[in-house]
């Protein structure tokens, strides 16, 4: 191929054209090589404005803000982490609004916060400690000289009924003194004289429910009624010198002696003692004592608890009279020589009415008894003076009335005949009464109430009443015959 390149100057004024030839393959090979030039910059072009502009990377970062913000919700930061939520919430809509007005640069700044606040919340929502709730206990009931010592102090202050307890607590019983301290899982401990508890731990996960309770018997004498827990996973461990037992159900008795020697005695539950790098397994009515190290020094069965049986438990009594007798009686324990008996007017035994260890058999009598609700537990004492735990209390209440029997009646309705006639009767009377009519006992229905036909003489004008509740009091009434 050839062209003319160029013009020249002749002699006399003239031009003179020159023809340069260029290959038809070096031609080919620039023509390619500016498309590929064009091409790689239309890539580079394209690469930018969908990658590295800001409007790229601020239309990249709120996408991933916005999955990542869906995952934090997911996880619950909008329950558990609020102020964080609504923050990147308002920084992620701020950051939406510039972009959607064309400032890719705000934009860009506001998805960076918006990512960092993420990072931040969801941080903390991988925490445990960060779903680690405090709970409390309290105190249910005080006798004589308790004292508290709040966490972080070291002084010593009077306990008060209500007053709550949070981990790192600790609670001292004086000489004769007694606390019950209760759990907000419904789990109690009474705390006897000359005790000193330290609440090591109180806390719930959030996100699972379990409850993590863990307390410190130094020198102490505790009873602990332990409930099974809620959620699966749950844990209470209590501590001794040389022990640790992980308690998930029980009823049992705790002391530790001045020479830090533990003795566990367990009524009912599922109890298990690492002591001395070893598990000790607890059976129900078994006994265990440790040396201060945790090496067994004995394990033993414990002396069985009677079950109260008369009065039941929530039963009512009624009489007319101001005082009562009241028998109790309990279930025999075969290797008990004599039993406990103790009659309280409150829950936690510190009024007490009666209190005998010396009852020989089955049952006792307490005479004199005024209306109250009164509260009884009973327990079992072999020959060398080894006394058992307590039995559940019952409860029961005797009540004083003196008013005689509710009794209404509608009039009485005569139907005559050859043989002097019948009268029909209508009425009601006091539940649990007993009622007769002309000496005549009457049916009554579970509610009092009845309906009856009775034969009638030609000369009888009246009928007689007699009505006598529960209580022994007794209601009469004639009623005359119309």
């Amino acid at each position: 191929m050839e062209r003319r390149a160029g013009r020249g100057t002749q002699p006399g004024g003239r031009l003179k054209w020159r023809t340069v030839i260029i290959p038809f393959s070096t031609l080919q090979f620039w023509v390619n090589f500016l498309i590929v030039v064009a091409v790689i910059g239309a890539i580079l072009v394209g690469v930018y404005y969908q990658f590295l502009s800001p409007k790229a990377q601020a239309r990249r970062l709120i996408s991933t803000a916005d999955k990542q913000f869906d995952q934090a919700i997911v996880m619950g930061v909008k329950e558990l982490a609020f102020e964080d939520y609504r923050t990147v919430q308002e920084t992620l809509f701020q950051a939406r609004k510039n972009y959607d007005d064309r400032k890719y640069t705000e934009s860009l700044i506001l998805g960076e916060q918006a990512m960092a606040g993420l990072e931040k919340a969801l941080e903390k929502l991988r925490s445990d400690e960060y779903f680690r709730r405090e709970r409390a206990a309290s105190f249910m009931h005080l006798k004589g000289d308790v004292e508290i010592q709040v966490a972080g102090s070291l002084g010593w202050e009077p306990a008060k009924k209500g007053v709550k307890l949070k981990k790192g607590d600790k609670v001292r019983t004086r000489s004769g003194s007694s606390c019950v301290v209760q759990f907000d899982d419904g789990s109690q401990l009474t705390i006897k004289s000359d005790s000193l508890v330290h609440i090591d731990e109180l806390s719930e996960d959030v996100r699972t429910r379990t409850k993590n309770s863990a307390i410190k018997l130094l020198v102490s004498d505790v009873e602990a009624s332990i409930l099974r827990p809620t959620a699966r996973g749950s844990r209470f461990l209590i501590e001794t010198p040389g022990s640790v037992a992980q308690v998930r159900k029980a009823r049992m008795n705790i002391r530790v002696d001045k020479e830090n020697q533990t003795e566990y005695k367990l009524i009912s539950g599922d109890v298990s003692v690492n002591a001395g790098g070893k598990d000790v397994r607890l059976g129900a009515n078994e006994v265990v004592r440790l040396a201060r190290e945790g090496q067994v020094v004995s394990r033993g069965r414990l002396l069985g608890v009677p079950l109260p049986q008369d009065p039941p438990n929530l039963d009512w009594r009624v009489g007319a009279r101001k005082v009562f007798p009241v028998a109790f009686s309990w279930s025999r324990v075969p290797e008990a020589a004599n039993y406990h008996l103790v009659v309280a007017t409150d829950r936690y035994f510190t009024k007490v009415v009666y209190d005998s260890s010396r009852i020989r058999g089955g049952g006792a009598t307490v005479p004199d008894m005024e209306p109250g609700i009164y509260y009884w537990r009973v327990s079992s004492v072999d020959g060398r003076g080894r006394e058992s735990l307590f039995s559940p209390f019952s409860v029961f209440r005797l009540i004083q009335d003196q008013t005689p029997p509710f009794f209404a009646m509608n009039d009485p309705i005569v139907l005559d005949g050859a043989d002097g006639g019948r009268i029909y009767m209508a009425g009601a009377v006091e539940p649990g009464s007993q009622l007769s009519i002309n000496g005549s006992a009457v049916r009554l229905g579970p509610d009092g109430s009845f309906r009856i036909f009775r034969g009638l003489g030609r000369d009888t004008g009246s009928v007689s009443i007699r009505a006598v509740d529960p209580a022994g009091n007794v209601l009469t009434q004639v009623r005359e015959l119309r």
